[in-house]
């Protein structure tokens, strides 16, 4: 099969390193174009690009695929195309290029958790478990015809990063089988049913103040979920902390109270039922590490309570 492929961040690299790894033909990738960083105006190159520039594979980035892409996708010749957290909405006209159709490695077990953060969500919500699905790619959002469903446990020490790694491993092996066993499965698709479908947007930054004046479980999963994207922090003392990882704990105290800081205990900050122990954070100005670290520097009050001012 000639295949050309559209993914943009990590979760598409280890896709398309897999199949490249297993000797499938990947005719070209298709990626989101270059972001600029608006400090100093540096262009930085996408997960994928990189990749594909080490490997020389033929990359395509357009700022509207719909409109720029037609012309030069159809000129590929390709059998199938496969999109994986591309980052585009590709309308049907694209769609439909390529001979044996376009297929999408979604990262849930759908129709639960469509749209474009999956893994974040379920990790949010509490869920136990995940899964990929190998569906058709539709004009709507992860609604189309599934062919294989995976599943796999969400542990309590996992965060978005984590999960995120196991759901690409685990996507490339039912990509894989999917295209191996392809005349079986696209005649034995699952059409979704509507009715049992949740959808979850994008993560946004706006969202990202912990409110400690919450369940200290909610609170937990909550920065698990958000430490790739839109990670959660707090501000004290005009200082804002960045959180990637917290644990419960039995210590209570008033919401927002600074109940322990020091290297023995950590850093606890009492919520409206328990407490959470700060784990894994990045002070403003200071590279990520474990907050049992930093609490030899005194910047922490106990009795204070977090304001986020």
């Amino acid at each position: 099969m000639r295949i050309v492929f559209f993914g943009t961040n990590e979760f598409s690299t280890t896709i398309l390193s897999g199949l490249v790894n297993k000797g499938y033909n990947i005719v070209a990738v298709v990626s989101q174009p270059d972001k600029v960083n608006g400090r100093n105006n540096k262009i930085t190159f996408s997960p994928i690009k990189k990749y594909c520039l080490d490997k020389n594979i033929p990359i395509y980035q357009f700022n509207k695929l719909n409109i720029e892409g037609e012309e030069i996708l159809r000129l590929l010749n390709a059998d199938i195309f496969i999109t994986a957290s591309y980052g585009q909405i590709i309308k049907q006209h694209i769609l439909n290029i390529p001979k044996l159709g376009t297929f999408n490695v979604h990262g849930s077990l759908l129709p639960k958790y469509r749209g474009p953060a999956p893994i974040q969500w379920a990790i949010i919500n509490g869920e136990k478990t995940t899964g990929v699905t190998i569906m058709r790619t539709e004009l709507g959002v992860d609604t189309g015809e599934m062919f294989i469903k995976r599943e796999i446990p969400i542990l309590d020490t996992d965060t978005s990063s984590s999960v995120f790694n196991k759901i690409a491993t685990l996507g490339v092996e039912c990509l894989t089988e999917f295209l191996d066993n392809f005349d079986y499965y696209i005649n034995n698709g699952e059409k979704q049913n509507d009715n049992e479908a949740s959808y979850y947007p994008m993560l946004k930054k706006e969202d990202s103040l912990i409110n400690f004046d919450t369940p200290a479980g909610e609170l937990c999963n909550l920065i698990r979920g958000r430490e790739m994207n839109a990670t959660c922090y707090f501000v004290y003392k005009n200082l804002r902390y960045k959180v990637f990882f917290a644990k419960t704990t039995e210590y209570t105290g008033r919401a927002k109270e600074i109940l322990f800081a020091d290297n023995k205990n950590g850093l606890i900050i009492a919520t409206n039922d328990k407490s959470i122990e700060i784990l894994d954070f990045q002070p403003e100005g200071k590279q990520r590490m474990q907050a049992k670290a930093y609490m030899n520097s005194n910047k922490f009050v106990v009795g204070d309570i977090i304001e986020n001012t």
